[in-house]
């Protein structure tokens, strides 16, 4: 199954597949930022892939979106949404972890434009068949994994303890410098914990009808478009028919930040790349990302990247030299 996926996402436009002799690895390079899959056979039946994304959307195949093996999803940093076969999304966070049997429909979307994380993958029946002696002398009944998990819904989400997270965090810091021996037995032992722990509910939280995501990105765009100007949370809300406060939860599930620090940040971002790229006037700047008091605007610059608006617009100038 897993040389089924890569060979389709290969056919998918702006994603290359390169093989090498112990690993392969899906390189995505768009116009709007770049990514990087590297997938480990730990067993026949068992991939795990390391995942970095600098890009707000990697594309998926549509024979990808039909395939349904076991997956493990972890998070280690940034953001990830996936619209799921039945129309629900489902965000992951920063220490997050999911098993399911869902696919990705279309696209994996990164609402903060960047993520790391791990992906194992199961195709259980040749796990099962090949390596069912190792798995029965760790006592690692992998059907029951995924009827408890996965049985009354198709996806499990929830927050990782601390345990797992330590298992989590061994994998990962194998990503840059993987030992084959390590990637088996630290995913054993994920899988061993997964298996004996005690399930707690999962999180619904992380779960979003496709309407509730469309009016938390439709927000963020009628507050980004001119950010010169201060639009009330509530002008917005009674736009969409929903309360304040509803609004405020459906932007939090997929951006995982309030508003006003969401907004923050944007408007900073802005202003770091006028600093950085144009020669118009702090004050305009200053101005042109909604605050019209310039030394407020530079004190809350600072507090954001560190360097006064000057320090940072020299700082810039310095490293193209």
């Amino acid at each position: 199954m897993i040389y089924n996926i890569l060979e389709n996402s290969d056919a998918v436009s702006g994603v290359t597949l390169k093989n090498s002799p112990n690993s392969s690895t899906l390189l995505l390079d768009r116009a709007d930022g770049k990514g990087r899959m590297t997938f480990h056979t730990l067993f026949p039946g068992l991939t795990l892939a390391f995942i970095f994304v600098n890009a707000p959307v990697w594309p998926e195949s549509d024979e990808n979106s039909n395939l349904k093996p076991l997956l493990i999803n972890y998070c280690v940093s940034g953001r990830s949404e996936l619209l799921l076969d039945d129309g629900s999304y489902i965000y992951l966070k920063e220490n997050d972890f999911c098993v399911s049997e869902q696919t990705a429909q279309k696209e994996y979307i990164f609402p903060t434009r960047q993520y790391q994380g791990i992906k194992i993958y199961f195709d259980l029946p040749l796990l099962l068949q090949s390596c069912g002696e190792l798995l029965k002398s760790f006592s690692l009944d992998l059907p029951t994994l995924e009827k408890s998990y996965c049985g009354n819904h198709k996806t499990y989400i929830n927050e990782a303890d601390s345990e797992l997270e330590n298992i989590f965090q061994k994998l990962w810091r194998l990503s840059e410098r993987p030992s084959a021996f390590l990637l088996q037995i630290y995913t054993l032992e994920l899988l061993h914990r997964l298996l004996n722990m005690e399930i707690r509910p999962p999180k619904t939280c992380g779960f979003y009808t496709e309407t509730q995501v469309e009016i938390a990105k439709r927000a963020a765009q009628i507050l980004s478009d001119d950010l010169r100007q201060h639009i009330p949370v509530r002008q917005i809300a009674e736009r969409f028919s929903v309360s304040e406060t509803s609004l405020k939860n459906y932007f939090r599930g997929v951006y995982g930040q309030n508003i006003s620090t969401w907004l923050r940040e944007i408007r900073m971002n802005e202003a770091a790349r006028l600093l950085s790229n144009t020669k118009r006037p702090i004050a305009e700047i200053s101005e042109q990302v909604g605050y019209s008091n310039q030394g407020k605007f530079a004190a809350v610059f600072k507090k954001q990247l560190g360097l006064s608006p000057l320090e940072y617009r020299r700082f810039k100038n310095l490293e193209k030299y």
